[in-house]
């Protein structure tokens, strides 16, 4: 049995999936899976992007997956979402919904907030 919580997934989403899961009550909170059972994503609780387990990432809720339209190749996505990694979490511009999107179309747009959006990236 291995000490390292991404070695214990059961399903390994591919490269560039994006996945989304329930964080408090009717919000979403959404990341890129790499392929190797992490997920990078923009984390409130850990006020940055990061890399964690699809299990800190979800917080042993269940894991959805969400289609894209992206052009790029999942690695393409992957890398581009890794060069966040460190960079603030912001709730009306840098939140997960915001790195999602610029990860896929180069766009920080957050649907939740709907007209608070005031996404850059």
């Amino acid at each position: 049995m291995s000490r390292f919580d991404y070695e214990r997934v059961a399903k390994i989403h591919p490269a560039g999936t994006i996945l989304e899961t329930d964080a408090y009550g009717v919000i979403r909170h959404v990341g890129i899976a790499t392929g190797y059972g992490t997920v990078i994503h923009a984390s409130r609780r850990y006020g940055q992007v990061l890399e964690t387990s699809e299990k800190l990432f979800s917080r042993g809720k269940p894991i959805r997956t969400i289609p894209h339209g992206s052009k790029l190749s999942g690695s393409q996505l992957v890398v581009r979402a890794r060069g966040k990694i460190g960079q603030r979490y912001g709730v009306l511009t840098r939140n997960c919904e915001h790195f999602v999107a610029w990860v896929i179309s180069g766009q920080a747009r957050s649907g939740q907030l709907g007209p608070l959006d005031l996404g850059r990236h």
